[in-house]
């Protein structure tokens, strides 16, 4: 019978604190004032957004939730602003215990900066999304010329995506041009030439025996000798002498 009545106790104690800290919580809620923004960029090290931009943002939206009734703020309107933005691959929102409003935003990481055919600047990640207007200004390598935005996930994510995966070339080719035929020429950081390309197709196997001209041919006969280097045809290797006026 004892054994009976301690645990009906120990259960009324339960569900009493329970009440009571619902009770204290929802009243504490309301009567608190969110002090700041927590926010963490995960996969920031591109410099594609930053915390200061993400504040901005929001005090241009007028949803920063410092100052205001943490009762008041609403996690959803941060997370939809924050999220549509083209550099935000997803965000997360939530309230700390310390009165505080934390956002987790994972970015998308890009992998090349384009002008298309009419001037316009965007960038392409990893996966050929676009990214409209980074805010910070990135050092990767850039594509102009006859580029629209439907070669994105093309032409320029095979290009961009090869780069990355070669350390060699992606410290080499310095910019990418495509002509009206779509056809490739990159410019190198070293050495006064241009290289063409052809398709963005095979271009391991293109720039592998151009690799080894540079080593074999250029290192000898030197590195301005040719103005333009065709790589586009199989085992060959075609060169442009320099006009000795030039």
């Amino acid at each position: 019978m004892l054994k009976k009545i301690l645990i009906y106790c120990i259960a009324a104690v339960a569900a009493g604190y329970l009440i009571f800290a619902l009770l204290f919580l929802t009243k504490s809620e309301e009567e608190t004032v969110c002090k700041g923004l927590k926010i963490e960029i995960i996969d920031g090290s591109s410099g594609v957004m930053s915390a200061a931009v993400v504040e901005d943002i929001l005090n241009q939206k007028g949803i920063n939730p410092k100052g205001k009734l943490l009762n008041t703020v609403c996690l959803a309107d941060i997370e939809n602003c924050i999220g549509e933005l083209s550099v935000v691959d997803e965000c997360q929102s939530y309230k700390t215990h310390k009165n505080y409003v934390g956002i987790n935003i994972h970015c998308k990481i890009p992998v090349m900066q384009v002008f298309d055919i009419s001037g316009r600047e965007f960038y392409i990640d990893k996966r050929g999304d676009i990214i409209d207007g980074a805010h910070n200004t990135l050092y990767l390598p850039v594509a102009s010329g006859f580029i629209t935005r439907d070669m994105a996930a093309e032409e320029l994510l095979t290009i961009a995506n090869f780069l990355q995966n070669n350390r060699f070339w992606n410290e080499q080719i310095e910019q990418v041009f495509f002509n009206s035929k779509k056809e490739i020429m990159f410019v190198p950081r070293i050495g006064n030439h241009t290289i063409e390309v052809g398709r963005a197709d095979n271009l391991e196997r293109k720039l592998g025996k151009l690799k080894k001209f540079y080593k074999k041919g250029l290192n000898t006969l030197g590195w301005n000798k040719y103005e333009k280097i065709n790589i586009e045809f199989d085992k060959q290797v075609i060169c442009t002498k320099r006009d000795k006026k030039q």
